[in-house]
């Protein structure tokens, strides 16, 4: 894998991450969450909001303007830090996540947008490319 990609995949990983929390700071009247490590991470994943999906689209469209990371690798990059956070906090709470196998399934759910917004970049790309190619 190139350092490009792999920079590209870190950046994406990063905007999921903030594509969550931002919308915190946005939506005021979010109810707070309390969890043992991240308590930022979790009001954001119990407050999704259109925001969040919006901010996770725009990422993965972002992304895949400037790289060339396939589209399905961007969508799951988008949201894997989230995995790992809950891992880590129930390695220091072992009650913290009781719907452990769901809370999975609900990750791969929101990788949906930035996935679509990937691939919409990418078709973007390509309609660009072939005017410009019927112009030469």
């Amino acid at each position: 894998m190139k350092f490009k990609n792999i920079s590209a995949l870190i950046v994406v990983s990063i905007l999921g991450m903030l594509s969550i929390i931002l919308p915190v700071f946005i939506l005021g009247d979010l109810k707070h969450y309390d969890s043992p490590l991240f308590p930022i991470i979790r009001t954001g994943i119990e407050g999704i909001s259109i925001y969040s999906l919006s901010f996770l689209f725009l990422s993965g469209f972002i992304v895949k303007l400037f790289s060339n990371v396939p589209s399905w690798e961007i969508g799951l990059m988008s949201m894997v830090l989230f995995p790992l956070a809950a891992i880590c906090e129930m390695i220091a709470d072992s009650s913290s996540h009781n719907l452990f196998p769901i809370e999975f399934i609900f990750y791969g759910i929101y990788t949906i947008p930035a996935i679509i917004g990937a691939y919409l970049s990418q078709g973007i790309q390509l309609i660009i490319l072939k005017i410009k190619k019927s112009f030469s």
